[in-house]
C-alpha cells in the first residue's frame, strides 16, 4: 500500500505511481495488481496532511531486493507512507 499526498494534480499522481512502478521493475519485481482507493481520511496527521490518496498494490519482489526497494520508496517526497506485507504462498 502506498499513500500519496492528496492535493497533487492527477498528472502528478500518475507520475508518482509510474515512479513506484519503475522502482518495482528496477528491483527485478513485477506488479500483480493495482487498486486505487482514492482520497481517504487518515487516522492521524502524516506530514501535516489529514487525508491521503491510497493505492493498494500487489507486487512480486525477490526477497534480496526488498530492503533496497523500501529505501527508495522512503526517498520519494510525494509518498506520505507505505506498507509492505509479505504474503505466504499457501
Amino acid at each position: 500500500m502506498v499513500i500519496i499526498k492528496p492535493l497533487l494534480p492527477e498528472d502528478i499522481k500518475s507520475k508518482v505511481l509510474k515512479r513506484v512502478e519503475k522502482l518495482v521493475k528496477d528491483a527485478s519485481g513485477s506488479i500483480v495488481s493495482m487498486d486505487a482507493w482514492g482520497k481517504r481520511h487518515l487516522a492521524y496527521k502524516i506530514k501535516s496532511h489529514e487525508e491521503g490518496y491510497y493505492v493498494v498494490m500487489q507486487v512480486k519482489l525477490p526477497e534480496k531486493n526488498v530492503k533496497e526497494f523500501e529505501r527508495e520508496l522512503k526517498l520519494q517526497n510525494d509518498v506520505l507512507r507505505f506498507l509492505l506485507i509479505r504474503k505466504d504462498n499457501k
